[in-house]
This record gives C-alpha cells, structure tokens and sequence, in this order.
C-alpha cells in the first residue's frame, strides 16, 4: 500500500486522512500550523455596524475565521438580510451553513483574487474582511481602489509546530517512505521548511520532495512551493481538498506509481 503525507490544520486531518484512505493509501498526516485565536477590539466596530445594518459584505476566507466569529458571538438573527456574506470557499460555506449562518456570494477561485472578481462593482460600498493575520494586503488595496469602504478583523494567527510527529513525517518524506506530499496553505509551506532544516540542509529536502509528486491546494500554496525551489507536480484547478487529493491520485496513477 502506497502512503502519502497529507499536511493541513489539525480540526481538518480526521477528515482527510479518510478521504485519502478512501483511494487506498495510507495516509500520513500531521498538522505543522496551530490556529491560536486573536482578541481584536475592531471586532466591536464591525458588530456594531452589522447590527446597524451599515455593512454591506461580510467576506470570510476560512473555516477558522467561521468558527472564531461564532466564538465571539456572530449568530445568523445579527446579520441583515441587506448584508451580502461572502465565503471563499466551500469548507467555508459549510462552516457557516452548520452554524445557521447563510452564505449569498462564493466565487468561482476560492483566493483573494477570486474575491476581486466576485466583487466588481463595490464603489461606496462598507465591507468588513473577517480572516486571519496571515491575509492578503492586495485584497484590501484594490477594494480599496474600487472606492469600498474597507475593514478588518485579525481573528487567529497560526503557530507552527516542529514537534515529534511533524518531525516523524518529514523524516518519512526524506527517506522516501510515501508517494506524494499535499500542501493545504503557503503558511503550511512555511513551517514544512522551518521544522525540515532543523532536520536536513535544504539541498536534502529539495531532492527528497523532487522524488514525490508534490500537490498544492491552490497558487498561492504552489507560489509559496515554488519560492523554495521546489517542483509542483499537481495544482487542482478548484482549491479543495477533495479536488486536491483527487488530482494526486491521478498523477500517481499516470506515473503508474498505484
């Protein structure tokens, strides 16, 4: 049975690892980022505004975003029926969906640029962006230029993890135990590569993932990739996990790897 390394956020390995499990691999799966929430005192500003009804889109760009807004108090009945709530994407719309919070807008490219292409005509417009510390600046600036009116609320900020088991499966990646490695965000990238030379030089690491077909959730996971010097065999052209983990198989399959 062949493996693959699966690296994503600890509330989303459960899942996955099933679903890899679901083609028959074994999956090896650790997160490498911890979601630590954030107190933001503008989140007053924006729950006072939304009760107002003076905002007109609410854009939430995670699942953690979701469920850190629930954690402060966003329920379904304070949202306007004149709010626009817009999700990036679909584990973020079911985020919302589960706390009874409907969701009226998601665009077709689950990134900030999706977002900008969803969000054309927004002259005058008071948007309030609810993500992590880690979001786009560009999002904010080209709103921005449209003539938006734009906030945001920082709700969590992630800590990387370097522990035994990250260490455990980068190990497994340099010996070539698995298959193929899925990277879930640019932030994963990033501490994939702290914790990896604390173990190995770069060249090792490099060398060892050039043997393995490497996915990439989305581009800015693949950009992020690719700033390291490393090869992306696979980016699915929706950023979900389910489509990430379906184009892997593919390739593995046309390798004739399974």
């Amino acid at each position: 049975m062949q493996a693959v390394a699966i690296i994503r956020p600890k509330a989303q390995l459960s899942a996955s690892r099933e679903l890899a499990e679901s083609y028959g691999y074994k999956a090896i799966a650790t997160s490498l980022v911890e979601v630590e929430s954030i107190t933001d005192p503008r989140w007053l500003t924006f729950s006072k505004e939304l009760n107002e009804g003076g905002v007109d889109y609410v854009v939430l760009t995670s699942a953690n975003g979701v469920h850190c807004s629930i954690a402060r108090g966003l329920y379904a009945y304070d949202i306007p029926a004149q709010t626009r709530v817009v999700a990036i994407g679909p584990h973020t719309k079911r985020a919302l969906h589960r706390a009874g919070i409907r969701v009226d807008l998601m665009p077709v490219e689950f990134s900030s640029e999706g977002v900008l292409q969803l969000l054309r005509d927004v002259e005058n417009r008071k948007i309030w962006l609810l993500r992590s510390a880690y979001g786009s600046s560009p999002l904010v600036t080209e709103l921005s230029h449209r003539g938006a009116v734009v906030n945001e609320v920082t709700l969590y900020t992630l800590k990387r993890l370097c522990g035994t088991t990250q260490r455990k499966v980068i190990r497994n990646i340099v010996e070539g135990q698995i298959a193929a490695v899925l990277f879930t965000s640019s932030m994963t990238v990033q501490s994939f590569f702290e914790c990896a030379l604390r173990l190995y030089g770069r060249q090792v690491i490099k060398q060892a993932l050039r043997a393995h077909v490497v996915g990439a959730i989305g581009r800015p996971t693949a950009e992020a990739l690719r700033s390291n010097g490393v090869n992306v065999d696979v980016v699915p052209e929706h950023a979900t996990f389910a489509d990430l983990m379906s184009s892997v198989h593919g390739a593995l399959v046309n390798r004739g790897i399974v």
